[in-house]
């Protein structure tokens, strides 16, 4: 045992009298373990041992103890000249669906996000270094295509609606 651990406490609880079931006594010993508990009750009141009634309870104070003696063993380990193995388990992850389906949503949103952040810097581009600027001209041809197939001014009106509804869209997320 190291040193420093702290004993826990367990309180045992017989009958001295074995024909009186409703008198009971209670004795509490500080020991390792419950088993450690129970050879020191039996030392103390060997006449129990043919006795058929005993409880060991172990307060919720023990939780306690037990968790400082593990940061304990962790810091210090024992100096007796045993070896103990340490198994680790690893937990596996839920898979959930749903957190797949999020993460690719995310992914489309990020992807069309940086398509239509450059339509705005290509035509940029085309105003200022004319129709051979990288992408821009094909940008153009189709914003014209688009007001040439809704009528002129509707298209204006849809593009306005469009845009809008984008805005709205980006100032959400």
């Amino acid at each position: 045992m190291n040193s420093k651990k702290k004993l826990k406490t367990f309180n045992v609880t017989y009958r001295p009298d074995a024909d009186n079931r409703y008198n009971t006594k209670t004795v509490t010993y500080k020991a390792e373990s419950m088993k450690a508990a129970e050879r020191m009750f039996y030392k103390e009141h060997p006449e129990q041992k043919e006795q058929h009634y005993l409880e060991i309870h172990s307060p919720l104070s023990n939780y306690a103890i037990n968790a400082e003696n593990e940061k304990i063993a962790e810091i210090q380990p024992d100096n007796n000249n045993t070896t103990t193995s340490t198994t680790t388990t690893t937990s596996m992850k839920k898979f959930n669906i749903l957190n797949v389906f999020k993460m690719i949503n995310e992914y489309v949103y990020a992807i069309t996000m940086l398509i239509v952040g450059l339509i705005p810097l290509l035509l940029l581009g085309v105003v200022l270094f004319g129709d051979n600027f990288f992408l821009g001209n094909i940008v153009v041809f189709n914003i014209q295509n688009i007001l040439d197939d809704m009528g002129g001014f509707v298209g204006i009106i849809t593009l306005l609606i469009i845009v809008h509804i984008y805005y709205k869209f980006s100032l959400k997320k």
